[in-house]
């Protein structure tokens, strides 16, 4: 994983992955939350099942996931999320 810029730990059922992950890049960016496609240039939506994650997370039993977000490689492992740089 390139350079960490953020990282937070979450109760899921509070607050959903993937709200996670767009409030999270969307303060990496500078940019409010419903404006973070355009910054971006493409939706969480385009590169990932926002609502499969979603499930997968909350339903699962430690759940570990990775992918990648535009240029920001996003790893969920149980309740905490980070985000890093995708390029090292």
């Amino acid at each position: 994983m390139g350079e960490e810029l953020f990282s937070g730990r979450y109760t899921w059922s509070s607050t959903t992955p993937t709200v996670a992950i767009v409030n999270a890049i969307a303060g990496i960016e500078g940019v409010d939350p419903t404006d973070l496609s355009t910054a971006l240039g493409t939706t969480l939506y385009e590169q990932i099942d926002p609502e499969a994650l979603d499930t997968l997370v909350i339903t699962g039993s430690h759940p570990e996931v990775a992918f990648t977000v535009d240029d920001y490689r996003v790893e969920i492992d149980e309740n905490d999320l980070s985000i890093a740089a995708a390029r090292d």
